[in-house]
């Protein structure tokens, strides 16, 4: 059995299309999608589901997920943004959150999950209100010994 077996999934993605082929890839990986293609709606989504995991576009329209990653942050849910634009395009207080270049690839995002998933995360704030993640791999880091994800 998979890490990624009937773990639930928010997945918000505003293009119906994009939307259809990464919930598919989702459910292959044997996950349980939730999926949101407005900013209003991945909110309520999330005050009224547990999730184990997060997939955000970043740009939904003329907004942007942010507020979603926020509360994901609160709730210590483990999340990755999808993007066209790679981490470039990510505001600064975002800039370390892991990413991932669209369009979506299978393997690829059953590699982010894994790691998503199994790393040891702990979420601690730090003394200037910072919501950091930390974990023991090399994943996504310039330095081998830790990977961080922290959003100000």
């Amino acid at each position: 059995m998979s890490i990624l077996e009937g773990r639930r999934v928010l997945l918000v993605e505003d293009e119906s299309l994009v939307a259809m082929l990464a919930e598919d890839m989702l459910l292959d990986l044997g996950c349980e999608v939730v999926v949101a293609m407005r900013l209003d709606q991945a909110l309520r989504r999330l005050q009224v589901g547990d999730f184990d995991a997060a997939v955000l576009d970043v740009n939904l329209g003329e907004t942007r997920s942010y507020p979603v990653a926020d509360q994901l942050f609160e709730r210590c849910i483990p999340f990755l943004f999808a993007t066209g634009y790679g981490s470039a395009g990510l505001e600064p207080a975002y800039q370390a959150v892991p990413v991932m270049q669209k369009p979506y690839q299978k393997d690829q995002l059953e590699a982010q999950l894994r790691h998503l998933l199994t790393c040891e995360t702990v979420s601690r704030g730090a003394d200037s209100g910072a919501r950091v993640f930390t974990c023991g791999c090399a994943l996504n880091s310039k330095d081998p010994g830790a990977a961080q994800i922290r959003a100000d």
